[in-house]
């Protein structure tokens, strides 16, 4: 197991995207610290994974929207295990029920969604990084959106924050490199967290992906457990996008038939 002796922090990992980021992560040995809002997701998504056997997983309750809250909670992962080896920001969402035209958005959503997506990010790579410049090794990924990247109504102020997290990590990856800290992104295209029917991956795949089939959480994952591995030592300052081509702009062409199975 590659990731042995390590701890990595997912932020949002009680959430169905970052409890598969754990399980992989736990899969190689990591002891994994499942950051999330919810006592009952985190405690849940570490029960499961524990369940496997492999590596260890712990919950702990954290608001990375706020950054007292958030150095807290890095603050005890230290005390308890010493070290920080693998933070990924997972933790955020494009909120969908919310969803408005900009000029028709409340401001409440737009700070909500930015503290979410942006600041939440932002505070814990700051509480992080000084621990993982310390220790002179260390690996950040935050979990993107290709909405950054294209573009996408009624998705303003989500586009921005993912946006700026790209820019950031940018700029991360040459402030940190010298230190053999990693910075990358991995931007998710439409990940489904229903029970897919074969009519129902029938249909997302046609509409957002040029496979055959649609984004579960594990690719998401796949792609982070990799970011997190040594082979990956010599990326960063990347944007993955994991979407199944759907960033290319082929997608929605009505004249393709829906199959029917």
């Amino acid at each position: 197991m590659k990731l042995a002796n390590q701890v990595a922090i997912v932020t949002g990992g009680g959430g169905a995207i970052g409890r598969a980021i754990g399980r992989q992560l736990a899969e190689e040995g990591a002891t994994v610290v499942l950051f999330d809002l919810f006592k009952d997701g985190a405690e849940q998504a570490a029960a499961e994974i524990n369940a496997l056997g492999k590596g260890r997983a712990v919950p702990c309750v954290a608001n990375v929207s706020v950054y007292a809250d958030t150095c807290a909670a890095v603050d005890k992962v230290v005390q308890d295990f010493g070290r920080i080896d693998i933070l990924v920001n997972c933790a955020g969402g494009s909120a969908r029920d919310k969803m408005r035209v900009y000029h028709e958005q409340t401001m409440e959503v737009v700070n909500w969604m930015l503290g979410v997506n942006l600041f939440g990010p932002l505070h814990c790579i700051h509480a992080v990084s000084k621990h993982m410049v310390k220790a002179k090794s260390g690996r950040i990924i935050n979990i993107t959106s290709i909405v950054a990247l294209n573009g996408k109504p009624a998705c303003t102020e989500y586009a921005a924050a993912k946006g700026a997290i790209i820019a950031a990590s940018k700029c991360l990856a040459m402030e940190l490199g010298p230190h053999n800290i990693t910075v990358n992104c991995v931007a998710p295209g439409l990940v489904e967290r229903r029970e897919l029917t074969p009519q129902l991956e029938a249909n997302l795949a046609y509409r957002h992906s040029c496979v055959n089939r649609a984004c579960r959480q594990d690719d998401i994952a796949n792609m982070v457990r990799f970011l997190a591995l040594p082979e990956s030592d010599y990326v960063t300052g990347q944007n993955i996008a994991v979407d199944g081509g759907r960033s290319l702009g082929l997608k929605g062409d009505d004249v393709r038939k829906i199959p029917e199975l």
